[in-house]
């Protein structure tokens, strides 16, 4: 595998790491749009994938200039951030990467124990995911969750690159991931995953404990990080979730002002009627709108009422609450969301 073709074409993606091994699919522009996520759930090219030794990667390196911006869209989780990340893609204009696995990869090494490659890792996964396309056309790297414990790797070198944090209140975050069996398993399944990380940020270590607990801590690490990030670097944007339900097409015309990819009113509003919005975004097969959302979230709130409650009693008492803003700052639109309520 040719290591210069590597770094200049977006045609080899590296999926994964596994052990000393870099695990790389044959891409092209058709493969990336239809992979609405690039984990394990990638649609390549060609499923063949291939290994090449990770080592000859960060040896290959150059050592300057730094890797070419990349737009962020950082999320909680659940809160529509694959609806707007598959709404910002122009396919022959820009190239939008939904939840890269190698980058959730170094996410979950950041909130435990970085080890003595993070550093050159990082720089290789930026390297790659900078590649494009159309050099005039934004990369739009739309993250996940454990991502949310690196944000400074991916963002001080170039601090003025565009993010964009996606957000809900605490209320609306619980209702959103204590929904369902399999909800609640991954809130377990990722707190246990990152629980150093959440640890140094929040100062709680994690006990016995109800999943709601466990939801609320997560979701307190997470809007920390957040805050944090709106206050250090000049092109982050607070977005929450809300808004983008309320008003996709305010929040879509202003995601593309920011990533420097400016629409048309006509084109904003195309895309805003269109059936992304009428279907489940990450499994289109399913029929789901705003409506019923809505609807979705009045049902929930009486059915989780007390969880709702134990919640946020634990928030309330938790120190490092006093720490957190009323809202977000620097909204994408609007005022931002109520954190609290």
């Amino acid at each position: 595998m040719n290591l210069q073709s590597i770094l200049k074409s977006p045609d080899q993606y590296l999926q994964s790491f596994d052990q000393a091994d870099a695990v790389m699919f044959e891409m092209d522009r058709d493969a990336y749009a239809r992979s609405i996520f690039l984990d394990r759930r990638i649609a390549a090219k060609s499923m063949d994938h291939k290994r090449t030794p990770r080592a000859a990667l960060l040896d290959g390196l150059p050592a300057a200039p730094e890797p070419g911006r990349i737009s962020y869209i950082f999320h909680i989780a659940h809160c529509g951030s694959t609806l707007l990340a598959r709404a910002l893609e122009l396919k022959q204009e820009n190239l939008v990467l939904r939840e890269p696995y190698a980058l959730r990869q170094l996410g979950v090494e950041a909130a435990n124990r970085p080890g003595p490659d993070y550093e050159r890792n990082v720089r290789l996964i930026r390297t790659l995911l900078a590649r494009r396309y159309n050099p005039a056309g934004p990369v739009i790297v739309k993250a996940n969750v454990p991502v949310n414990f690196m944000i400074p790797a991916l963002m001080a070198p170039q601090s003025d690159q565009p993010a964009i944090f996606l957000h809900y209140g605490l209320e609306d975050y619980l209702l959103a991931i204590l929904r369902s069996p399999m909800h609640r398993t991954w809130v377990q399944h990722v707190s246990n995953e990152l629980a150093p990380g959440i640890e140094a940020v929040t100062g709680v270590r994690a006990g016995e404990e109800s999943v709601a607990v466990a939801a609320a801590r997560l979701w307190l690490a997470q809007v920390l990080l957040y805050d944090k990030a709106l206050g250090d670097y000049s092109g982050a944007r607070s977005l929450s979730a809300e808004a983008l339900f309320e008003d996709p097409q305010a929040a879509i015309a202003a995601a593309f002002d920011l990533f420097g990819q400016s629409q048309s009113a006509e084109t904003v509003a195309a895309i805003a009627a269109s059936d992304l919005f009428q279907r489940y975004s990450k499994d289109p097969r399913h029929q789901f709108d705003n409506a019923q959302r809505v609807a979705r979230r009045a049902k929930l709130k009486a059915e989780l009422a007390a969880e709702l409650e134990e919640a946020r009693a634990w928030v309330a008492q938790a120190p490092a609450s006093r720490r957190l803003p009323e809202r977000l700052a620097r909204p994408l639109v609007g005022e931002g969301c109520a954190l609290l309520d």
